[in-house]
């Protein structure tokens, strides 16, 4: 998946799923800027993998367009150009009825993947029509296609919905610059989240055969798949939604 000398922008680096993203980039070669809201988090990534000259730490909120602007001239200045960006960045709410959901909730769903998305979106294309390539990744989730009784995320779901319907817009307007849009669909990932679930016995054996691969998702499942959709290998592959779900949306 040789991605040498591509640079890409990864959003919620921070975050388990983020860095294990970072980790493959650069193992393929790819120069990555990192960002998220945590710059202890983002220096740790950093100075875990070492090598400062295929990382750029940029902290900053993607809610916040001065903050977007600010990192794209950043890596215009150091790089002049951005081939990928990976749309990773993501909050969920504790599950809860939608009347009782309160509106700071419902924001701070809407801001992170719904604005976030279309402002880091909006601010690389002007880049990306100009060499007349490039590459989006949108990471949404399985509850943006389906309900799962007994666990009420209705904003989450309908942001990550709203994040798969915008994927197949992308992909179709800017198809004619050669820039290509995907989604992927991740159901549960192993995550420090849900670390208490995974050390109660039971609970692992219920969570892990309602899958039909009998197992939850590892942040390299979504990893492994982003470098396929950033590399050659899928040059035809635009506006689709690729379900890393252990099989439980056929289900």
């Amino acid at each position: 998946m040789n991605l040498r000398n591509k640079v890409a922008i990864v959003t919620g680096a921070g975050g388990t799923v983020g860095r294990d993203i970072t980790k493959s980039l650069i193992s393929e070669g790819c120069k990555v800027v990192i960002n998220g809201r945590d710059a202890k988090k983002l220096n740790s990534l950093s100075k875990e993998i070492g090598n400062k000259k295929d990382i750029l730490v940029l902290p900053g909120d993607i809610t916040k367009e001065g903050d977007v602007l600010n990192m794209i001239e950043q890596i215009t200045n150091n790089y002049n150009k951005i081939d990928v960006l990976i749309n990773n960045a993501g909050v969920i709410n504790d599950p809860k009825l939608f009347h009782e959901t309160t509106h700071d909730e419902w924001m701070s769903l809407i801001n992170v993947h719904v604005i976030g998305t279309l402002q880091m979106t909006k601010a690389v294309l002007p880049l990306m029509v100009e060499n007349r390539d490039g590459c989006i990744i949108n990471i949404s989730s399985t509850l943006g296609t389906r309900a799962i009784p007994g666990v009420p995320l209705s904003i989450y779901g309908l942001t990550k919905g709203g994040i798969i319907s915008f994927t197949k817009h992308i992909a179709v307007e800017y198809g004619q610059y050669g820039i290509r849009c995907n989604c992927i669909v991740p159901s549960t990932i192993r995550t420090p989240f849900l670390e208490p679930f995974m050390k109660d016995e039971n609970a692992k054996k219920t969570l892990e055969s309602s899958f039909p691969l009998r197992r939850i998702g590892e942040p390299s499942d979504i990893s492994n798949t982003i470098l396929f959709l950033c590399s050659e290998k899928s040059k035809w592959i635009t506006g689709a939604e690729m379900n890393i779900d252990g099989g439980i949306t056929a289900k």
